[in-house]
């Protein structure tokens, strides 16, 4: 698979680089490419293309104002809509022969967690300043030398959590479709699995969405 890969890279003219670090500047530059031409023209009498990507973005934006809460989702549907679509975008990557998702490497799971992680402590120091960094200092104030490595540390483990489960998940899904297809059943396409692949793709979309959302959600909360 990793020849495969070399190869189309090679054919496509691009630099040689591990595809971990050129498949996720190819799905960004597709993406942006499919929402700036199907957002060219729109209208008050939508066509058929438009009426879809409108329910799209209508069920997106529902889905996390019922996890961030009405006050400040319009502030992050942008950004949690951007981060749900590239991950089930990569996750999915991997049911098409000769590639492989780039969540399934750890590298990028880990660069989307630490992403996750700088936008949690941005928002809550730009929504609860001064008294954001405080609540890690807990009640009582005599506590303190106690509660705040303790916070430090929860804090640190979110990022890590994030990237373990999307990684784990990801990468045996890989590996198990690429074993049924070559190894055990090299003319028949193991479809069963390749749904399973297409459930747990999305499974762990909305697994990582939900949390970082909680965690977002929770670090914005603190101003109150």
């Amino acid at each position: 698979m990793h020849e495969l890969e070399a190869k189309i890279f090679y054919l496509l003219g691009f630099i040689p680089a591990s595809p971990g670090v050129v498949l996720p500047w190819v799905i960004t530059g597709v993406l942006g490419l499919i929402c700036f031409f199907l957002t060219r023209k729109t209208s008050l009498i939508p066509s058929s293309h438009q009426n879809v990507l409108e329910w799209i973005v209508e069920e997106l934006a529902k889905f996390l104002e019922s996890l961030l809460g009405h006050k400040h989702s319009r502030e992050l549907i942008p950004f949690f809509s951007t981060i749900f679509i590239y991950i089930l975008t990569s996750n999915l990557l991997g049911i098409i022969p000769g590639l492989k998702s780039p969540t399934s490497i750890f590298s990028n799971c880990l660069g989307m967690a630490l992403i996750i992680f700088i936008m949690t402590h941005y928002l809550g120091l730009k929504h609860g300043g001064f008294g954001y960094i405080k609540h890690f200092w807990g009640e009582p104030v005599w506590l303190g030398p106690l509660m705040f490595p303790i916070h430090i540390i929860g804090e640190l483990a979110r990022p890590i959590s994030l990237t373990l489960r999307l990684f784990g998940n990801i990468m045996g899904e890989d590996v198990v479709i690429l074993v049924l297809t070559i190894y055990i059943f090299p003319f028949l396409v193991p479809i069963p699995m390749l749904c399973m692949a297409i459930f747990t793709s999305v499974l762990q979309t909305l697994v990582f969405t939900i949390l970082s959302s909680i965690y977002i959600s929770g670090a914005i909360g603190h101003e109150h």
